[in-house]
């Protein structure tokens, strides 16, 4: 009991002193991430108030109140976030903020920075989904997050541990200790976990659209179409991940960024082997006209339509495994609804 108390002191203490010692750059960086994860949950939000609009106008049934009770929820989400970032932009931190702030000062103590080995493929992944700066920021943000939350879980451990161990608990004071610690634990993890969701469902998007927008793009370049304009053709008035990058390269050509350079982004964006492929045959391909673009986008298509139906026939291959376990267990107890009776019938 004492021990634990004295544990608990201690870890506090490092805590408290840890925060206390936090630069102004490292609260500023975390407070810049916060700030930056409200925006995008903003334009979220507007984007689905928008889309829940326009489908109440197409169905012409604006009193629907299941809709509007939806939009009223995001209206009131919205508000919240407006309202966090107003909040964040005057500087003030709040309980929230403490936590990552402590942790990212631990991970400066450690020596961590973009040569560690953990740093460096979490912010690959956030490349993939953010701009530079901002995947910097968020990359920072989830591990501060996730040492905060972790330490702070094993403060409470110990504390709580002590605590119950006073009053007189026994077994159930280190259940209900691992139980906070496992929380908070959690509650780190699950943000730094979420990105391997996000690059999973970016990847089965941007598969899923390729050939498509390969299709669009042969046949824009074989009528006669320059690349540039196939492109901005192709993703115009569609929605996806990766027409959404691709409109992210239109948007750069036009503030006049070099095209090497808006290409080879789409390509760090994407991270797959066709858009890969794509953007490296453009880049390439940018002085010698369409003569020799078009066949390539020709093979390209071939291959990303080939690829996309072994993925499709791949799924359904893992969709069958998963359901035979639940069909051996429905055939047994077939079986056992058959055999019982006979058996029973014939005095076993």
């Amino acid at each position: 009991m004492i021990l634990c108390m004295i544990i608990a002191s201690i870890l506090f203490i490092g805590f408290v002193f840890l925060f206390m010692t936090a630069s102004n750059d490292i609260i500023d960086e975390i407070l810049t991430c916060c700030k930056e994860i409200e925006i995008e949950n903003q334009k979220n939000l507007q984007t689905e108030m928008k889309l829940l609009v326009a489908s109440m106008k197409h169905e012409e049934d604006l009193k629907d109140k299941t809709k509007i009770k939806k939009g009223k929820a995001l209206k009131k989400k919205l508000d919240t976030s407006k309202e966090r970032y107003e909040v964040l932009r005057k500087g003030k931190i709040s309980v929230f903020e403490i936590i990552p702030i402590t942790g990212y000062r631990l991970i400066r103590l450690l020596g961590w920075d973009k040569t560690n080995e953990i740093v460096k493929k979490l912010n690959q992944k956030c490349d993939q989904f953010k701009e530079k700066n901002e995947a910097k920021h968020y990359t920072d943000y989830l591990l501060g997050s996730f040492v905060g939350y972790s330490v702070f879980g094993i403060l409470l451990f110990f504390l709580i541990l002590g605590l119950l161990l006073a009053m007189g608990f026994s077994t159930r004071s280190f259940v209900i200790a691992s139980m906070a610690l496992v929380v908070f634990f959690v509650l780190g993890y699950v943000p730094y976990d979420n990105v391997n969701e996000v690059i999973r469902k970016r990847k089965e998007e941007i598969e899923n659209q390729f050939p498509q927008v390969m299709s669009k793009m042969t046949l824009l370049t074989v009528a006669g179409m320059e690349v540039n304009q196939a492109w901005k053709l192709t993703c115009s008035n569609e929605k996806g991940v990766l027409y959404d990058e691709m409109r992210h390269v239109m948007v750069e050509l036009d503030n006049n960024v070099p095209p090497v350079e808006a290409y080879s982004k789409f390509i760090s964006h994407c991270n797959n082997t066709y858009t890969t492929k794509l953007g490296t045959a453009i880049i390439q391909n940018i002085s010698k006209g369409n003569s020799e673009i078009v066949t390539l986008f020709r093979t390209l298509n071939d291959e990303s339509w080939m690829e996309h139906k072994h993925n499709a026939r791949r799924k359904g291959e893992a969709i069958q495994s998963k359901l035979m376990i639940p069909t051996l267990l429905m055939f047994f107890g077939i079986l056992v609804l058959v055999i019982l009776p006979v058996m029973s019938g014939f005095g076993f």
